[in-house]
């Protein structure tokens, strides 16, 4: 399926947002994420479908000090 991701076309084969993250590769607990700009709350990842042309933003946080 196709969908944008952080602005760039993205092919991926995930049904869900919380298989995209893993597919992508970001760490779960240092993300935010928006699907057609509505923020996704982490609990909802599993049961949230990702559809063809979806607009995916994650955002990642970083530490420092």
């Amino acid at each position: 399926m196709q969908i944008i991701l952080n602005g760039e076309s993205y092919t991926t084969t995930a049904q869900s947002i919380a298989e995209l993250i893993k597919e992508v590769g970001v760490k779960e607990k240092m993300i935010a994420l928006a699907q057609n700009t509505a923020v996704i709350q982490a609990k909802d990842w599993d049961s949230t479908p990702l559809c063809e042309n979806d607009e995916i933003e994650i955002l990642q946080f970083m530490g420092g000090g």
